[in-house]
């Protein structure tokens, strides 16, 4: 396992009033691996896909069958948008449709789409930026379910802060420069025609700004749902101004792949419609507010969040729609992310792909007969 070494701030942050730190506070500590890691990962998405592909043929292992699957997910606790697999695993969905699926946990994406691509996983999620990357570095992965809106918000206990205008000259904690804190942030300040120019950004190591919210050493951070509901167990001034979804409409968060030989395998494809109809079916469960107390513990098992923590970033999740009600996949968003990417020159215009050769809305379909 790599280690990531904390970056030294960009600014001075004041010191933290003198009382004891909220229990959430030695919580959070264990948590910084697993959100620097995260899938998101934006500045390394180009990465992923030169590794993923180099010296690894996505014929290097045929598909699975007898109904077993390994499903990879990113995060070391796995993250939240996750947390459908394992809904689907303890409620037995998988089992009722005569699946074995094991879910194992990686790192961070870049692990996922690396193991993905090499036959290691029948399938995982990925961002979809580094999906994005992959392909266009010749690997065969191919999305079949997505997960299109990110959960990037930028949270403030300033009373001065009202909307993303107001936020320049101000002092926003993230997590490191060109991490996805960051990256997130300078996109929702272009919203409104600003840019990390226009403010101080100060880093802080990704969940250290609930701690540095909660102690009043910064006003204003980014942060992700599950992270605002945590902020606000001990600090309910705190609010959100500005949303990764309110910024870009047409951004597109991530993905669950699998390789081209999965789907063109009929045994394999039907195991992969069979799971994505699970995955379907926990949705609908998650989404369903009388089964939020249940859900709830499960995200605190899987996340290793408290309870309380889970329950509030799961009626936040869910009322930005986090877990798709349909495939996820819609052609304009999946566009919107690859002509991104062009852009940043994350990947050559010659050999970025299409929205139609990197999805397959058809096992959605058919797992929804």
């Amino acid at each position: 396992m790599r280690t990531v070494r904390r970056p030294e701030a960009s600014a001075t942050i004041p010191s933290a009033p003198d009382h004891p730190r909220p229990p959430f506070i030695n919580y959070q500590r264990g948590l910084l691996m697993r959100r620097l890691r995260q899938f998101a990962l934006a500045a390394a998405v180009t990465a992923l896909g030169a590794a993923a592909v180099t010296g690894c043929s996505s014929a290097s292992s045929p598909p699975a069958g007898g109904g077993k699957l390994t499903i990879g997910v990113p995060g070391i606790p796995p993250v939240f948008v996750n947390l459908m697999f394992y809904v689907a695993q303890d409620k037995g969905y998988f089992a009722s449709r005569g699946l074995h699926v094991r879910i194992r946990a990686l790192s961070t994406g870049t692990d996922v789409g690396r193991a993905v691509q090499s036959g290691e996983l029948n399938a995982g999620m990925v961002g979809t930026t580094g999906a994005v990357a992959l392909r266009s570095q010749g690997a065969s992965v191919v999305g079949i379910l997505g997960a299109p809106n990110a959960d990037y918000l930028i949270a403030s206990d300033d009373s001065a802060v009202t909307g993303c205008a107001s936020l320049k000259g101000k002092t926003i904690g993230v997590d490191a420069t060109a991490a996805p804190k960051a990256l997130a942030l300078g996109a929702m300040l272009s919203s409104c025609h600003l840019s990390t120019k226009d403010v101080t950004m100060v880093n802080l190591g990704g969940p250290q700004d609930v701690d540095a919210l909660i102690a009043g050493q910064v006003k204003t951070a980014v942060l992700h749902t599950d992270e605002l509901a945590a902020v606000l167990q001990h600090k309910h001034t705190v609010r959100s101004v500005l949303t990764s979804t309110t910024a870009d409409p047409l951004e597109h968060y991530a993905m669950l792949i699998t390789r081209q030989n999965e789907l063109t395998n009929a045994r394999s494809r039907a195991e992969l419609v069979k799971t994505v109809a699970a995955l379907h079916q926990a949705i609908s469960y998650i989404d369903n507010p009388a089964n939020l107390t249940n859900v709830a513990a499960t995200a605190a098992a899987m996340t290793k969040e408290p309870a309380s923590v889970t329950a509030a970033a799961i009626t936040a999740f869910v009322k930005i729609g986090f877990w798709p009600a349909d495939d996820g996949l819609a052609a304009n968003r999946i566009s919107h992310v690859i002509t991104q990417q062009v852009a940043a020159a994350n990947i050559s215009a010659t050999k970025a792909p299409t929205a139609a050769k990197l999805v397959d809305a058809t096992v959605f379909r058919d797992a929804v007969k």
